[in-house]
């Protein structure tokens, strides 16, 4: 039968109902779906070498005859059955030995020529444990580059692996959407080939071709997005905002502190482009601590004061709640509505859902709060919506700054994106291409730095007798950790444990609590409420207070296995601290530290400025690392990173070249349809 790209996985071998089942959960029901689902990693296997030339711990692929095979129990543990065969080939006889697959003596019976695929442990003579086995003549999972892919539940990479080899056929099917000429100028491999190869290469040049070929795809795509986004905002009409110079200056005036120069800059310039009849699309990059909400409350303060309606959207129903209390407090006299997962807001007043959108329709709310969920569902049905403000915009996409320009014969809203991430230069064109970018450069006035330490191992008592001391004096600690919960493939201590370790240990007697992103919304808002009033003195936490949570009175962050942090992201955890009038600390305690890795949190250490600190991440680790587990908020590419800056550059050209040529795309009607798509998948979603 002939496969299709269209074609159900259940009609490929070893596809049952539970692996139907499997797949169908990480949304794969086609075999289009399937060969997109790229691999994450590859073990090579590709060398193959007889019995006497393999080597300890050096991965290769042996073939020969199994001799004799045979299963019995451990002899230390009851629960262990062990699998003993014997391999041979012309060069000589190798023990093999499997744990817990008692099965195989039925399927290598003596006399079969097998492949097998693995290392020699010296720890038990000499001999290959656990390797992966085949027939001699098959190569799908051993004298190869073998791919290693995200399994879920009962799914197994063997049964995987064996079902995208016999759907490698239907990949001819794909559509090759880049033109002839910007394939030539780049180099790249046709996109069929580019498939099947990242799945199953036969030489590692031909896999880095192959994803050379898929993220310039990515990137090359982002960058005509860019200018869609472009040409659709130099036509669209917008809420025209007049500039009111009186009310601006009283509003500044009333504030409780002096802007700094950049920030008033910032905020003309932004109010500047509120008054133009097309639509702002304008990034508001500053570092930690720099003050870019009260820049954005003078945008929202000049919108009101117009008649008009604006939206504040947050990446976390935590900051959308703390938002929400700054705004009501800049904005008095001015009820701000919030609406989140599951809370519902008019000023200080908690409603239920209809009676929040009766109150945005008539207009007796005309500040609105929430997540980005707000934006999927009430943003554009406020009425004379003028400006929406995207918090942490690298977790808003193209796609979603395009949805904002599509709203009919209705005018558009101005759409003001603030970041605290610092980008180097380098990078910020290729991000952000469509977007103008207003930076804030220096801090308000009266800012303590911050006292960074990278503590040893020894010395980590003190770091806790500090935290007493400041505890003491009525002052509060974050702990920060990579991980909510222990792990046996990822080193390192988890928030869960570490909560535990302190209370009983060196902070016993303080009142600790504990935030991660798996709790229940009510219950991180009841730990932040507790540790924000002072009934916490100690908040042991994952990255979700990464961004934006602001306690004043919290002076200590010790973050544990601080070596596994981008540069970029360990800056912004320590603007967590800082916030208010009393002297702050941010310990750095790694695990474990190369030459390195003490070099780069030194840099921490010495330098409070989060773009030269960007820079540097970008020297000594490379783009891809810069942002540590965020990285996977920035464009949602599969296999493109912030490491990819040559393949930017080339995809930028590229796309700069092609438009020159054919600004509508009219004469590349394919390409023109891949960029619809990519626009329509953010509705879909």
């Amino acid at each position: 039968m002939a496969l299709h790209l269209s074609t159900s996985v259940r009609i490929l071998p070893g596809v049952g109902e539970e692996t139907a089942k499997d797949l169908r959960s990480l949304g794969i029901l086609s075999l289009r779906d399937l060969l997109l689902y790229f691999p994450f990693r590859y073990d090579d296997f590709s060398r193959i070498l007889p019995i006497n030339k393999l080597r300890h711990d050096e991965p290769a692929t042996v073939i020969g005859t199994i001799t004799e095979i045979n299963s019995r129990p451990s002899k230390k543990n009851r629960h262990l059955t062990i699998t003993e065969a014997k391999l041979e080939d012309e060069s000589g006889v190798l023990k093999v030995m499997w744990f817990n697959q008692p099965y195989l003596e039925k399927t290598l019976r003596p006399g079969a020529r097998v492949s097998l695929a693995g290392r020699l442990d010296v720890k038990f003579g000499r001999t290959f444990v656990n390797p992966v086995q085949e027939p001699a003549d098959v190569r799908v999972h051993t004298g190869r580059l073998v791919p290693i892919y995200s399994l879920t539940a009962s799914l197994t990479a063997r049964r995987l692996r064996t079902a995208m080899k016999a759907a490698l056929p239907a990949a001819v099917e794909f559509t090759e959407w880049l033109p002839d000429e910007v394939m030539t100028d780049a180099s790249l491999p046709r996109l069929a080939d580019a498939i099947s190869a990242i799945h199953f290469p036969d030489t590692r040049v031909e896999l880095d071709a192959s994803i050379n070929r898929l993220k310039f795809d990515e990137l090359f795509l982002h960058q005509l997005q860019f200018a869609e986004v472009r040409r659709e905002r130099a036509v669209k009409k917008a809420h025209a905002v007049p500039v009111d110079e009186t009310f601006l200056k009283t509003f500044v005036a009333s504030l409780p502190f002096p802007l700094t120069k950049s920030q008033r800059s910032s905020a003309w310039e932004i109010v500047q482009d509120c008054a133009k009849g097309e639509p702002m699309n304008r990034l508001l990059q500053g570092d930690v601590g720099s003050g870019k909400t009260v820049v954005s409350v003078i945008a929202i303060a000049e919108v009101l004061n117009a008649g008009k309606a604006a939206a504040y959207l947050a990446p976390t129903e935590l900051l959308a709640a703390q938002q929400h209390a700054a705004l009501s407090k800049f904005l008095p006299g001015r009820p701000v509505g919030l609406l989140t997962g599951s809370i519902a807001m008019v000023g200080d007043k908690s409603v239920d859902r209809e009676e929040l959108s009766r109150a945005i329709k008539y207009g007796d709310v005309r500040c609105i709060v929430g997540t980005h969920a707000l934006f999927q569902s009430s943003a554009q049905t406020v009425p004379d919506l003028a400006l929406v403000i995207v918090d942490e915009q690298h977790r808003f996409g193209v796609e979603q700054r395009h949805a904002l320009l599509e709203t009919g014969d209705i005018p558009a809203p101005h759409l003001l994106s603030m970041t605290a991430t610092p980008i180097p230069r380098s990078l910020s064109l290729t991000l952000y291409g469509d977007l103008d970018v207003s930076i804030i450069s220096e801090r308000p006035k009266g800012r303590l730095p911050i006292a960074t330490y990278l503590v040893d191992a020894t010395d980590r008592d003190k770091v806790w007798e500090k935290v007493r001391e400041e505890a003491a004096a009525g002052r509060r600690t974050y702990v920060v950790c990579p991980l909510i919960e222990e792990s046996e493939t990822v080193g390192g201590k988890s928030a869960v444990e570490t909560s535990k370790e302190l209370s009983k240990g060196a902070l016993k007697g303080l009142k600790v609590g504990l935030l991660h992103g798996k709790m229940k919304p009510s219950d991180k808002t009841e730990a932040l409420d507790a540790f924000r009033s002072g009934k916490l003195d100690v908040l042991v936490s994952t990255t979700v207070v990464e961004v934006g949570v602001d306690v004043p009175e919290a002076t200590v962050i010790a973050i544990m296995g601080a070596e596994r942090f981008g540069l970029a992201q360990l800056h912004q955890l320590r603007g967590r601290v800082g916030r208010g009038k009393d002297a702050s600390y941010c310990f750095l305690l790694p695990d474990a530290l190369t030459p390195p890795g003490k070099k780069r949190l030194q840099s921490l250490v010495e330098s409070d400025d989060g773009f030269a600190l960007a820079e540097i991440d970008l020297q000594l680790r490379g783009a891809g690392n810069l942002f540590g587990n965020a990285q996977s908020g920035f464009p949602d590419f599969k296999l493109a990173t912030l490491a990819d800056v040559d393949i930017m550059k080339i995809a930028r050209d590229a796309a700069k070249k092609l438009l020159a040529g054919d600004p509508l795309l009219e004469n590349h009607p394919v390409v023109k349809e891949a960029v619809k798509l990519s626009f329509d998948r953010v509705h879909l979603e």
